[in-house]
């Protein structure tokens, strides 16, 4: 009962964290520095550091994992080999749009009904208003693709937005371990 308190604990500290914009990655782009350690925050978008986040990056994707996963003990949850002193590189003008997993899909479990879809935030780059497809692979523990989901929005530039990404097989939800977003306009 105390483990399960904590996993809740743990989940709602993640969320709120989340959508109060709190994460690892800098606002390159409006000049302003995000995170909470290391880097002056002079208006040139480096600094940044610390920071929460159940997202891994992996080649311009970002990836969440199941939210019913145990904690493990080598995850990553640090600022990727930086001391808290060394900035994070900040964001460039030719960096394009960013797609971040926020929450996995969920197979039922008990009274709880599945959760069939991924929620998705989604930075525009800097310019017009522009559409952009936001992509999804479901995938297994072994990382093999178990389904894929796809979403359109349309954002201002430089503007972030949270989108549901349905799966196209939901039958497939409970073999589901990892959620990976990537976006293109």
């Amino acid at each position: 009962m105390m483990r399960r308190r904590l996993k809740i604990a743990a989940v709602l500290v993640v969320v709120v964290l989340a959508l109060t914009g709190f994460s690892s990655s800098t606002g390159g782009k409006s000049g302003k520095s995000r995170g909470s350690s290391g880097g002056s925050g002079s208006g040139s978008g480096s600094g940044g550091g610390g920071g929460c986040s159940n997202s891994k990056k992996s080649n311009g994707s970002y990836s969440g994992s199941h939210a019913d996963d145990d904690y493990d003990s080598d995850d990553d949850y640090g600022s990727s080999g930086s001391s808290y002193g060394d900035p994070t590189p900040a964001a460039t003008a030719t960096d394009g749009p960013e797609a971040r997993v926020v929450t996995c899909v969920r197979k039922a479990k008990g009274k709880r009904k599945a959760v069939t879809y991924a929620t998705v935030r989604v930075t525009a780059t800097s310019g017009p208003t522009d559409s952009y497809e936001v992509d999804v692979r479901f995938e297994d523990a072994s990382g093999s693709v178990v389904d894929f989901g796809d979403a359109n929005v349309e954002l201002d530039g430089g503007e972030t937005t949270t989108v549901r990404v349905p799966m196209d097989s939901p039958k497939q939800v409970s073999r589901v371990r990892e959620c990976v977003a990537t976006v293109q306009s």
